[in-house]
């Protein structure tokens, strides 16, 4: 078991180390001659949490196997990488038949998942990120279509003032021809000038009009894209 690249400790029913194999002598920095013998629990009292020693003790007493997840109790056997980080691990504990009836040992096998922690983290991560970007282009699409809109209610508001004075126009004109075809010629010059007057400023309107337009459209493609870049914590950068 010293060559097993995972931690593997036994103890008895007195919570005394029976075992104590080479990887946890590495992890832990303990030798195993320090800790043959020793209560388990005086080394890493966490053992002694309620939900711990209780399974522990139902292993030591031919219970079935139990499993302590990384997510939860991160470690039973604490123990550090170089950089002080502390090491993830999956603990199960088994139960071991001593040849004694009704007499049983526990063993503890510690295993590393510390990459694997890493991985899901990373992996969760660019879920998150994921539907980070999926809610803002959401969001971005939502806001150009009611840009859109706005400009759409713009333009057909006001087309429909410059087709009323249109109509206007048309109609004094008419009025005109109609006067003129019947001889009466009175007032005529002023009311072309009038009509004049309205389609000079309909022209000035349909201007004023399309520059709007124009500076609405602008407006909707200066607005920020939703993949702006965020700074990550290695100095780089996510684009959104």
């Amino acid at each position: 078991m010293d060559l097993l690249p995972v931690g593997i400790c036994i103890i008895d029913e007195g919570l005394k180390v029976r075992y104590w194999n080479t990887c946890l002598e590495e992890w832990t920095g303990m030798p195993t001659a320090d800790m043959l013998g020793q209560d388990l629990t005086e080394h890493f009292p966490g053992l002694k949490k309620s939900g711990v020693i209780e399974r522990i003790r139902q292993v030591l007493q031919g219970g079935a196997p139990a499993v302590f997840s990384s997510q939860i109790h991160i470690c039973l056997i604490p123990s550090y990488f170089p950089d002080g980080t502390m090491r993830v691990q999956r603990t199960t504990l088994i139960p071991l038949n001593t040849g004694s009836e009704g007499h049983f040992n526990a063993m503890f096998v510690c295993e590393d998942v510390s990459a694997l922690t890493e991985q899901v983290k990373s992996v969760r991560a660019m879920r998150n990120q994921t539907l980070h970007e999926l809610e803002e282009r959401r969001k971005a699409e939502l806001a150009l279509i009611a840009a859109h809109e706005d400009l759409r209610t713009y333009l057909a508001e006001n087309t429909s003032r410059l087709r009323n004075s249109l109509n206007n126009a048309a109609d004094d004109l008419k009025m005109i021809r109609q006067e003129m075809e019947a001889g009466d010629r009175d007032g005529v010059g002023t009311k072309l000038r009038d009509v004049i007057v309205t389609i000079e400023s309909i022209e000035k309107r349909l201007s004023e009009l399309n520059e709007a337009a124009r500076e609405r459209q602008r407006e909707i493609r200066r607005a920020p894209p939703y993949f702006i870049p965020e700074p990550r914590d290695d100095g780089s950068t996510n684009r959104r």
